[in-house]
């Protein structure tokens, strides 16, 4: 009798897989054999669950993007307002092991989406799905009268975004302040919740 196979987990282990490979070689590096060798499988198998190269990139990078927005907004989910803002951005920056080998992945598909489009077209709206749930933080902790007049929704996102994806990049790629790098991007995001309050 055939073996079942639970297509949803054998699909997230192999984009596992493909994160790994992601990180040990960059995406130009990345290839189909390097992928089904790290997940010990077939070159058929991989196919099957992710299609070709272009699909299995573009597949790791939205799972991968997916994965830090469920952390980030599962981290928050019985904070609102400021708190679930703050609790997002911890979330999401590079403070331990396992944020850290997720923002190197995201880091190495933003490099590549500038000369891969859909790569470039994936992220963009990895990039929309996040900006709905900061407008919902944002809209709770108005609703919450925490915010100090003035605050500009869509500035204050871009911010959140680029201060993630920039301290990232300093951090992970540029070695920046590697010692006590924990407690620097704490106080940033901590700098940036409070500077928003009432």
């Amino acid at each position: 009798m055939p073996r079942l196979v639970d297509h949803d987990r054998r699909r997230a282990e192999l984009l596992a897989a493909a994160w790994r490979v992601v990180r040990a070689r960059g995406v130009e590096g990345t290839t189909t054999r390097a992928i089904a060798d790290e997940a010990g499988c077939s070159l058929s198998v991989l196919a099957h669950f992710l299609g070709g190269k272009d699909d299995i990139l573009v597949a790791a990078q939205k799972a991968v993007y997916d994965r830090i927005v469920e952390r980030a907004f599962r981290i928050g989910r019985n904070l609102d307002g400021l708190a679930g803002l703050g609790a997002a951005l911890e979330a999401v920056l590079p403070l331990d092991e396992e944020r850290a080998a997720d923002a190197h992945v995201n880091v190495a598909f933003a490099g590549a989406a500038l000369s891969h489009p859909r790569l470039g077209e994936s992220r963009r709206r990895s990039h929309q799905e996040i900006r709905g749930h900061l407008r919902n933080c944002l809209r709770e902790a108005r609703e919450l009268a925490e915010l100090k007049d003035g605050v500009d929704d869509e500035a204050v996102i871009d911010d959140f975004i680029i201060l993630v994806e920039g301290s990232t990049l300093l951090s992970l790629v540029d070695g920046w302040a590697e010692e006590g790098r924990a407690e620097r991007l704490t106080r940033l995001a901590t700098t940036f919740v409070d500077q928003l309050r009432r």
